[in-house]
């Protein structure tokens, strides 16, 4: 069942027609750069995105407009493990990105600040509010 946001007046009733995603709650997220692929997970909230995977923690924030969002993240190294290796080829990057909420899910797009010429994807699936 597809999550929609919804408006809500100051009278405390639901705008006619306002149906914006937010991005919000716990997502699968799978990002890539021409180096490589991985998975993790990340949480947003009230503009606070957290997360990790098993050897990277993400800390970043975002802000949304409709359902365009933008926002940076950095990502830092948490374990030692040469079977997760990074996207960038560093361990610590501070990544800008911008991307559109589609219902479930969230398509985004940006570059790490010591690597400005390495594009970066990454697909966000809900998995809980």
């Amino acid at each position: 069942m597809p999550h929609q946001a919804h408006a809500t007046t100051a009278s405390g009733s639901t705008a006619a027609g306002a149906n914006t995603a937010l991005l919000q709650g716990l997502y699968k997220v799978e990002f890539e750069t021409p180096r490589g692929k991985a998975l993790g997970v990340i949480h947003a909230e009230n503009g606070k995105l957290r997360g990790g995977s098993s050897a990277f923690a993400y800390v970043g924030s975002y802000t949304q407009n409709g359902q365009s969002f933008t926002g940076s993240i950095s990502s830092l190294r948490h374990t030692r493990d040469s079977d997760h290796p990074s996207v960038f080829g560093h361990d610590e990057v501070r990544i800008s990105f911008n991307g559109t909420v589609r219902g479930e899910f969230a398509i985004c797009e940006g570059t790490a600040a010591e690597f400005p010429g390495l594009a970066f994807k990454a697909v966000l699936t809900k998995v809980a509010d």
